[in-house]
């Protein structure tokens, strides 16, 4: 391909309510370098990583944006793996994945995840 840049989202398609789900995204820079991983839930960020953060020391290289029905086990997650803890009603939606190369070049991927109830 043009960019040499591949990402592919692993995400179950229906979890029951209540339970923890590991969201997946595996990618293939090729001879390019991460930049960032974000991760959307119907287009709003919720989980950042970034594979440099502005060369601060000690500073975490992930963060995670409040939004509904999302639950981030932030020690669990990294740059190819998020961990929702738990789910409910309020998680069901479309995830997107986008990866970022420190030339700039990036992909995203969405897949939708359904919550079944009790």
């Amino acid at each position: 391909s043009a960019t040499g840049l591949r990402l592919r989202l692993d995400i179950p398609s229906i979890v029951k309510s209540g339970s923890s789900v590991w969201l997946h995204c595996d990618y293939d820079l090729e001879m390019d370098s991460l930049y960032s991983v974000k991760w959307y839930k119907n287009n709003q960020e919720f989980y950042r990583y970034m594979s440099e953060p502005d060369s601060v020391p000690d500073i975490q290289p992930h963060r995670v944006f409040y939004q509904l029905g999302i639950y981030v086990d932030l020690s669990k997650s990294n740059s190819t793996h998020v961990y929702l803890k738990k789910t409910d009603l309020n998680t069901e939606g479309t995830f997107t994945a986008e990866v970022s190369t420190t030339t700039f070049k990036s992909v995203k991927r969405l897949k939708d995840l359904r919550i079944y109830g009790m």
